[in-house]
């Protein structure tokens, strides 16, 4: 079995799978993937590939739409309609505020340990305040280490080494931790029938 996620562009997927690695250890799951390469594909695709990821073995789908200037509950519940028929015994959508880069900056070592480097960078209080946190991570990179930031290199190296109990201050984050324990629970040999949607 695997998990299928749906997300605007390559970084994002890498940024889920990586921290869902890490909740679920030691166990281990694959994954399949639809990339939208923007968030109007996405929402026009979103219940096709649904259907197709159930249809492929993901009984477990991740979609990952940023709020950007949306209204989240309208937002929230057109993607929830979209994926309904597919089926999934396990679904989440989560709904990074601006961008999912705000996550990164939850944790200032793992930054650190991404470029190699000893100390970690100065990070703001409250990251999904941010209006651009993709720019606002490449910044404190610069100044920090003179290194640029690629976020289709460096997302996945910085969610790899993420102490995920620190983005539970991120509300947009907190539905994958239930997402993640009720997969687990299934790997575990639990209840497979159960279903849960944010």
């Amino acid at each position: 079995m695997k998990i299928g996620i749906i997300a605007e562009d390559d970084s994002d997927v890498a940024v889920i799978r990586e921290i869902t690695l890490t909740l679920l250890k030691p166990r281990a799951v694959g994954f399949r993937q639809f990339v939208g390469n923007g968030c109007g594909k996405l929402r026009r695709k979103c219940g096709a590939w649904s259907r197709t990821l159930v249809s492929q073995g993901c009984p477990w789908i991740v979609v990952v739409h940023d709020l950007d200037l949306y209204n989240g509950n309208e937002l929230r519940l057109e993607l929830d309609n979209a994926i309904s028929p597919a089926g999934a015994s396990v679904s989440v959508i989560l709904i990074p505020k601006r961008e999912i880069e705000a996550w990164l900056l939850f944790d200032g070592a793992a930054i650190a340990r991404a470029f190699r480097m000893s100390q970690p960078p100065k990070l703001p209080g409250n990251p999904e305040s941010l209006p651009d946190p993709k720019r606002h991570l490449s910044d404190i990179i610069w100044r920090k280490y003179r290194k640029d930031y690629l976020n289709t290199l460096h997302n996945a190296l910085i969610a790899k080494h993420i102490v995920v109990s620190r983005l539970q201050g991120s509300r947009s984050f907190v539905p994958h931790l239930q997402f993640t324990a009720a997969v687990k629970s299934v790997l575990a040999g639990g209840d497979n029938r159960h279903r849960h949607r944010r």
